[in-house]
């Protein structure tokens, strides 16, 4: 995450950055077990590598959130890409959500600013239910 957002520094590209929280996982966990959770996971892992460019990076950054940088890519751009994926998921899996926050990293952004505010769209989605499949 840190070089994608040096390389934005550098070549003065776009980067989009989402916060993609998996909603209930913990619930899942604690009612249908771990195996459970695991396979929702792989689920979204595959819908998510299936949707995103070949270079843009995902990392798991704690128990039920992801997130995923995308270069070249402004914030509405992926704002479209992540609503086709969290409908997929729930498509796949009517009983399962994703809710998602988006930010376009600015000029001097740190990855603890941009992450802050990728984290407030998706506190800001949560409330009003966007992005729940």
């Amino acid at each position: 995450m840190s070089r994608e957002l040096e390389r934005t520094h550098r070549t003065g590209a776009s980067l989009a950055l989402a916060f993609i929280d998996v909603d209930g996982l913990k619930q899942l966990n604690d009612s249908q077990g771990h195996l459970a959770g695991d396979t929702l996971l792989r689920l979204l892992g595959e819908t998510l590598r299936a949707n995103v460019r070949p270079y843009d990076v995902i990392v798991r950054y704690g128990g039920d959130e992801l997130i995923c940088a995308m270069p070249n890519l402004s914030a509405s751009e992926a704002r479209t890409r992540f609503e086709k994926i969290a409908a997929l998921l729930t498509t796949a899996d009517a009983k399962h959500s994703v809710t998602f926050g988006l930010a376009e990293a600015q000029p001097t952004d740190t990855l603890e600013e941009l992450l802050a505010r990728a984290d407030a769209d998706l506190l800001q989605a949560r409330r009003s239910h966007r992005g729940n499949g």
